[in-house]
């Protein structure tokens, strides 16, 4: 029988605990790559909901501006500012709004143009004044 010598097999142990340490940490740093990127993402997705969120209330808030002035005859309504309170910060809306053709009575036509601070996004939405009330036509966001 043959004997093996010990002295040739010392450290292999250590080598193999050392790969394993190794692959471990491997592992460790890929989970924790993917945990930050999905909150950098998640952050992205909320500050994106907000403005989303701030916009529409902008043209909730002029359309209430054109029924409470009642359309104003030919004339545009004025809206103010309006700050918007967010957990974030608060968001202050600008809305411009402007008349078509008819400018008055059932079938009158407003433009309306809502814009953030804090964001380089805007919502612009047509209505019209119909029978019952304001009818959102269309929205675009840029």
């Amino acid at each position: 029988m043959r004997r093996t010598s010990r002295a040739g097999q010392r450290g292999q142990a250590l080598l193999i605990v050392l790969a394993f340490v190794a692959a471990f940490l491997l592992i460790i740093w890929a989970a924790l790559s993917l945990a930050s990127a999905a909150l950098l993402s998640q952050n992205s997705v909320r500050t994106d909901t907000r403005e989303t969120y701030a916009l529409d209330d902008g043209v909730a808030w002029g359309m209430q501006a054109i029924d409470v002035k009642h359309g104003n005859g030919c004339n545009a309504p004025k809206t103010a500012s309006l700050t918007l309170n967010y957990p974030s910060g608060p968001v202050t809306l600008n809305v411009a709004i402007t008349k078509g053709n008819p400018c008055k009575g059932s079938g009158a036509t407003f433009t309306m143009v809502v814009t953030a601070s804090g964001t380089a996004r805007s919502l612009t939405a047509q209505m019209t004044q119909g029978a019952s009330g304001m009818v959102i036509d269309w929205e675009s966001y840029q």
